[in-house]
């Protein structure tokens, strides 16, 4: 029997308790936009994915290429072979390359898509189609949904297959779904081209967003001034429905470094809240900063928004408490929200929202950070992470991988921190380098010298369901979860009954996170404010002749008077010590290192071999917000004619406590 059901300007097709077993590619495809059926439990599925991931637990992820296939045909390399019915939901790789990829379909001796394996991201070949597909932040991404029928083997002919993801879900029952089209039929191309206008107004008003779901859509509005000690309800109902948009905008700045302003939410007569997180982690901020601005949740032009259907049966209460306590900035904070909502009640086959906040600081060595372990029936729909490290350098807490495992059984085992949020190559230019928002991932910041970074990715049409149980973690290290870190993590998922607990911890934790104090600047990523006429900077390697190591190092070369000015990122003002590690040797100059007009040391860089100073120690200065800024000047070698140069590999900065 098929039952037509309206829900707040959405229709949904149910067959009984199931939805439509036999799914059309056009139904596929409108998955990526078709927030309405977040709630929706998925019936008969599993979700699971493949990937390059070291099996032996090292940190040999796809580098080799080792694990990245299933087996070879002759000189090709089969990386997946799914049996079906299923779709291929998400395609992920930092490697792409001009070798070409074929997916065979249902046995088929021809492959139905052949094409380049960077053409897949590229957004050339048609419907691969931007910003479905595309890459940012050093990861390549393909979100166009490939369905199989009976199977599905993927082929790569190249030479070497390195990192790689698929993320894939597998039907059950009587489900069916007919393979990837040949050609898209007009409707399926409309389809596609609505979720394109959608994802491209990524971060826009969901009236913008969602216009033919705003009919039926009740609007709440009131404006409130948040006190310490106050606990301010923005939203209350006894009416069953669900809340469709939440807004919140503060008219003064958030005392964000204190996570004192928490965002609570409980369903019905459950006990436990359903959202018990600070506000600020909640919709996305990094380090005290608003960052994400993803399709459903995130922080624009000051509003802070959410758009996950929250569906309860009888009651809902959302609310806002300001805690009271010595660290707080502000007396009182105006706030005005808006509430979107509809008196469509949660049916059986719908989970409710909930949102996990958790910190550990120093993770217990040789365990993972959990993010979430819930028992019920349900999806997990996204993930909001920041990661700050406890020593200074390189973020190499970021090399762990996160795991996770559903009904008792280790779905999904991903090959890198920044990979599970879509991205890839931290610490390098123009890749993981900085904040970067896009419609379902992200990163919320990244930056060597407060030695930091966060991500976010959201799950829609590939949403991780669980029958009995899940448990979702992430490594801190590359092997054995052995560098301490900072986590803060916010896990948003759909569940059939409420969590035993999700309360706030201890206040200790709800402080500001902490950067190291000493800051360590890698030149690669050091932002140059200014470079003199003549001047240049380029990297190579240099070796001290005592030790015979050789170290990386930028080589300033400029006339006399020739300089570079580095913007130096500090966690706060105050008053620092400055290091320097950088080579003396036969080519090498006098230079002058100021901060703005003042002179803060000179260096006689002339040696008569190339020898290694490490951390020297060149002196105090005070930074604030327009002094943090260093200049290295080149002076005359008195011993070599020509163009001078100057050998930098490291800058430090330790605040004086």
């Amino acid at each position: 029997m098929r039952t037509l059901i309206l829900r707040t300007g959405f229709v949904f097709l149910l067959i009984g308790h199931c939805l439509l077993c036999s799914a059309g590619y056009k139904e596929e495809i409108l998955k990526l936009t078709r927030i309405d059926m977040l709630p929706q439990f998925q019936q008969e599925v599993i979700v699971k994915q493949i990937s390059s991931y070291d099996t032996t637990g090292g940190n040999d992820d796809g580098f080799s290429g080792r694990y990245s296939f299933i087996r070879k045909e002759g000189s090709n390399s089969v990386i997946a072979e799914l049996k079906g019915p299923g779709v291929i939901q998400r395609i992920w790789t930092p490697t792409p390359s001009n070798d070409t990829i074929q997916f065979f379909f249902d046995g088929e001796k021809t492959p139905r898509i052949q094409l380049k394996f960077i053409d897949l991201f590229s957004g050339e070949k048609y419907p691969f189609s931007r910003p479905v597909v595309g890459n940012e932040l050093g990861g390549y991404y393909c979100y166009l949904p490939i369905p199989y029928q009976s199977a599905c083997k993927i082929v790569f002919k190249g030479k070497r297959m390195q990192f790689y993801q698929i993320h894939y879900r597998e039907l059950k029952g009587d489900q069916t779904v007919s393979s990837f089209p040949k050609n898209l039929s007009k409707e399926e191309d409309e389809a596609l081209t609505s979720v394109i206008k959608v994802w491209k107004n990524s971060g826009e008003n969901i009236k913008t967003l969602f216009p033919s779901m705003m009919g039926k859509v009740k609007t709440s509005t009131k404006s409130v001034v948040l006190k310490p000690g106050d606990i301010n309800s923005i939203f209350s109902t006894v009416t069953g429905g669900r809340v469709v948009g939440i807004e919140i905008t503060p008219q003064l700045l958030l005392n964000s470094e204190f996570k004192d302003l928490i965002f609570r939410a409980r369903w019905d007569d459950e006990i436990v809240a359903a959202i018990n997180s600070p506000l600020t982690d909640f919709f996305g901020y990094a380090f005290g900063k608003p960052s994400m601005q993803s399709l459903l949740i995130g922080v624009k032009d000051g509003t802070h928004y959410c758009y996950m259907p929250m569906p309860f049966d009888q009651k809902a209460n959302i609310e806002l408490e300001f805690i009271k306590s010595p660290l707080n900035k502000s007396t009182e904070i105006p706030v005005t929200i808006t509430v979107y909502y509809t008196e469509a009640k949660r049916t059986n086959e719908e989970g409710k929202f909930y949102a996990e906040w958790r910190r550990e600081i120093n993770p217990e060595i040789g365990k993972p950070y959990m993010i979430l372990n819930k028992t019920g029936r349900g999806h997990y729909v996204g993930t909001a992470l920041q990661a700050q490290g406890l020593n200074s350098g390189m973020t190499l807490f970021f090399e762990g991988d996160d795991v996770c495992t559903v009904d008792g059984q280790m779905r999904f085992h991903g090959t890198g921190s920044e990979d599970a949020f879509n991205g890839g190559w931290y610490a390098l230019p123009d890749r993981w380098d900085q904040a970067f928002s896009l419609p379902v991932h992200g990163c919320l910041a990244y930056s060597i010298p407060l030695a930091h970074t966060g991500a976010y990715r959201l799950f829609l049409s590939d949403k991780i369901s669980f029958e009995r149980t899940i448990n979702m973690t992430i490594e801190h290290g590359p092997e054995g979860n052995k560098i301490p870190v900072d986590y803060t993590s916010v896990a948003y998922y759909y569940c059939d009954r409420p969590p035993v607990s999700n309360n706030l911890p201890k206040m200790e934790l709800l402080e500001k996170v902490k950067s190291p104090t000493l800051q360590e600047y890698w030149l690669a990523l050091l932002p140059i404010k200014a470079l003199s006429s003549g001047a240049d900077i380029s990297s190579e390697h240099c070796k001290d002749v005592k030790s015979g190591k050789s170290y990386e190092v930028f080589k300033l070369v400029a006339p006399e008077d020739g300089f570079a000015k580095f913007e130096l990122e500090v966690p706060s003002n105050g008053e620092y010590k400055l290091y320097m590690s950088y080579f003396k040797g036969p080519d090498c100059s006098p230079v002058e290192i100021n901060q703005r007009q003042i002179p803060i040391k000179r260096i006689d860089g002339y040696a008569y071999e190339n020898t290694f100073i490490e951390k020297e120690d060149l002196g105090s200065l005070f930074i604030k917000e327009g002094t943090n800024t260093i200049t290295v000047t080149l002076k005359d070698n008195a011993q070599k004619s020509g163009k001078n140069t100057f050998l930098v590999h490291r800058i430090y900065l330790e605040k004086k406590q």
